[in-house]
């Protein structure tokens, strides 16, 4: 780098806000003796280099952002934040939550340690309502840590995703909703997701089926039954009841959701009209679904981030 610094990784990254204009926007920084200018398009491959090596592996991955969080785990413990709550109120947008139920985690870095927390928003919220600070932040035990130490998170929130994670500890994003088209297909005696259209390929043997309906979750051991139901899958069919998504980042889990309820729209209204329906072969549904998941992070981040920007137009107090 010619500008007079030998090495940018010493400098804190400044929060740039709402910057859209990447032609003509220059960051000055000043060093101890120096100054310098960095275009924006240089600014972003530095952020990738400060905040990706901490935040892969965890609950994102590592293409730009449309945010700017500071280095260590207080950072990752806002970008987790940040993204958790785009997620609750982009599904609301999307019409896929229902009443102050459903819920959605992540883990994350805590602000504070080295340990782990895992974000849930606080029972009683609507998604509408969530954002990043007023997330929750629970242990292994579902003893709150971050936030509002009066507040707690729906028993069965705790019981699922924690129960879910001793299973699976790999899932570091769950989402569990009943989400209308998906829920009802759930209800059928036959819940097969059916490869009737492109987007069900992409979960051509990828989704697993419980259809043990045993009430309410109240013990972390429901949570457990969850977890071995469903494997190694990324998709659990609830029935009787819901969805259950697993991902290793917030923006494949909402992908998920997102592409699940279209697929099940699709199969419920081709199965409407009482005629025969024409399914797609094993051999194309692999080969689609091999073709999707080859790309199906920067696929999932496209669509994620897009909602991100929708909101921070919309709904700006989500960041708050």
């Amino acid at each position: 780098m010619e500008r007079g610094c030998k090495n940018f990784s010493q400098y804190n990254p400044l929060r740039l806000g709402n910057c859209n204009d990447l032609t003509s926007f220059s960051l000055k920084v000043i060093s101890e003796t120096f100054l310098f200018t960095v275009t924006v398009e240089e600014l972003l491959m530095y952020r990738l280099i400060f905040f990706s090596r901490k935040l892969i592996k965890t609950f994102t991955s590592d293409c730009p952002k449309p945010y700017v969080v500071p280095q260590g785990t207080w950072g990752a413990n806002r970008a987790a934040r940040l993204e958790l709550a785009c997620a609750y109120r982009g599904l609301e947008v999307l019409g896929l939550h229902e009443g102050v139920c459903n819920h959605l985690t992540a883990m994350a870095p805590a602000a504070k340690g080295n340990e782990e927390v895992m974000l849930v928003f606080p029972y009683g919220l609507h998604w509408s309502e969530v954002s990043a600070s007023n997330l929750l932040g629970v242990d292994k035990s579902g003893s709150v840590l971050e936030g509002d130490v009066s507040q707690t998170p729906e028993l069965a929130a705790a019981c699922i995703h924690l129960g879910i994670r001793r299973v699976r500890p790999d899932a570091k994003v769950i989402m569990h909703t009943h989400q209308p088209y998906a829920t009802a297909l759930g209800c059928l005696k036959d819940s097969e997701l059916k490869m009737v259209h492109q987007n069900s390929t992409r979960f051509y043997k990828r989704i697993a089926y419980d259809t043990n309906y045993s009430g309410l979750a109240d013990a972390i051991a429901e949570g457990e039954r969850l977890g071995e139901e469903i494997g190694d899958a990324d998709i659990l069919m609830m029935g009787n009841h819901g969805v259950v998504v697993v991902a290793p980042t917030i923006a494949m889990a909402f992908d998920h959701v997102y592409y699940l309820e279209r697929a099940a729209e699709v199969q419920i209204l081709a199965e409407s009209t009482g005629r025969e329906l024409t399914l797609i072969s094993d051999a194309q549904s692999k080969q689609s679904c091999d073709t999707f998941w080859q790309d199906m992070q920067k696929y999932a981040d496209a669509h994620f981030y897009s909602m991100f920007r929708r909101l921070r137009k919309s709904q700006p107090d989500f960041e708050l």
